[in-house]
């Protein structure tokens, strides 16, 4: 239903379990009846309401958005059936409170020597995440990814996705057009080809199935119903693995947030992991930023980012408050991927370090012949390389690492 894009619900309703009669319950309360929605998702139930718009129940997420009146609301918070009822937040790039296009530092693609800051660029980011080359390494084949962005260049001849994989949730522009880059620069990490048209190679899992969702604008900017459908979306078309490099900074000592930590948990549960980006907010050494949300729930993979020589890089956040941790780093300093155009750029950002990490995901998961979930999360972290002198606090286990050759499967390219 096209006119679901144009709609801003107000809130987000979590209940308190996955149930079949959540949208009874949220009908019941705003007395209305489901809607028929010829292309609906099987895992989403439109209700229509006085107010004209749209509430939207997901089903396999416990979660509903929409647009309530006081009364609503309360009556809402005291079901035993509801978790909560909270505002539809925004969300932006990673270190982009103000929804500008500065995803940290950007290195030109010629660079090849330290930032003048004294980061080295990530120059052989494959080697650094102990991916080797060459027969029986895993490739990502048969594993698909979801990269929820802000779209992608879908004619960019080092990325593959396939007709019907690239959808935009952003009512603005509704198409799945990269208007910013960052989106087509994630994906590239993720998935771009084996053998690239520039000749270097990027992407870490270059025969995943690439899903790519546009959550974000131009600007960087979106809502969380946005993202939640998005999320919806993509695990209806069967993703085990959600890349996600957006956010929004969360002050020291405030908890993470409710909604995504009931929605990644529940995820986990279906086989499904949720990696997002630590957050740019710092200034290191004089100010390390927590980790911000969606990454600090306990139950979002939370990936920092180092440089060319495994150090934290100044940008990146870290555990400051014990309330979100990072649970693994990758590269995340002159990062080269994917732009808009058919090229390549360099860019910094835990942004970049996420979707290396969700490639890796992608890797585990055709070489442990379907590991998904929680155990996916824990093979990740059992496999991560410490790096001396980087504290559990900036790295968590460590460089996340790609699963080893004689952990691949048969038939692995």
């Amino acid at each position: 239903m096209d006119t679901l894009l144009h709609e801003q619900p107000a809130h987000i309703i979590l209940f308190r379990r996955v149930a079949a009669d959540n949208a009874g319950l949220l009908a019941g309360v705003l007395d209305v009846s489901p809607l028929p929605e010829p292309s609906a998702r099987a895992t989403r139930t439109v209700l229509g309401t006085a107010n004209g718009v749209h509430a939207r129940v997901y089903r396999s997420l416990g979660v509903a958005v929409a647009t309530l009146t006081p009364g609503e609301i309360t009556r809402l918070r005291s079901l035993d059936g509801v978790v909560a009822v909270l505002p539809n937040e925004e969300r932006h790039l990673p270190g982009d409170a103000q929804g500008e296009a500065r995803p940290g530092i950007q290195i030109e693609p010629e660079e090849d020597r330290d930032t003048p800051d004294g980061e080295a660029p990530a120059e052989d980011t494959l080697a650094q995440l102990g991916l080797s080359r060459g027969p029986g390494v895993p490739t990502g084949r048969g594993v698909k990814v979801a990269v929820l962005d802000t779209g992608v260049d879908l004619a960019h001849p080092d990325l593959t996705v396939l007709p019907g994989n690239a959808v935009s949730f952003v009512a603005s522009e509704p198409d799945a057009h990269d208007g910013h880059g960052h989106g087509t620069h994630c994906a590239g990490v993720v998935a771009g080809r084996a053998r690239p048209a520039g000749g270097r190679r990027y992407g870490v899992a270059p025969e995943v199935t690439l899903l790519v969702a546009k959550v974000l604008g131009s600007d960087g900017r979106g809502t969380d119903d946005q993202i939640i459908d998005a999320i919806d979306w993509a695990t209806d078309q069967g993703a085990e693995i959600l890349s996600m490099s957006l956010g929004s900074a969360r002050p020291a000592g405030s908890p993470p947030s409710v909604r995504y930590e009931v929605i990644a948990r529940r995820l986990l549960d279906q086989g499904v992991l949720l990696v997002a980006a630590a957050g740019n907010e710092s200034l290191r050494p004089e100010v390390v930023a927590p980790v911000g949300n969606p990454a600090a729930c306990a139950s979002v993979l939370a990936v920092g980012a180092v440089d060319g020589r495994g150090r934290v890089a100044r940008f990146s956040c870290g555990d400051v408050d014990g309330l979100g941790a990072v649970d693994v780093v990758a590269p995340g300093v002159g990062v080269l991927s994917a732009w808009p155009g058919g090229g390549t750029r360099r860019l910094s950002g835990t942004s970049m370090a996420t979707p290396h990490v969700a490639g890796l995901a992608a890797l585990h998961a055709q070489a442990g012949a379907g590991l998904t979930g929680r155990a996916l999360w824990d093979r990740l972290i059992a496999s991560a390389r410490p790096v001396p002198g980087l504290a559990v606090s900036d790295g968590g286990a460590g460089v996340a690492q790609a699963p080893q050759p004689d952990e691949a499967p048969p038939g692995s390219a």
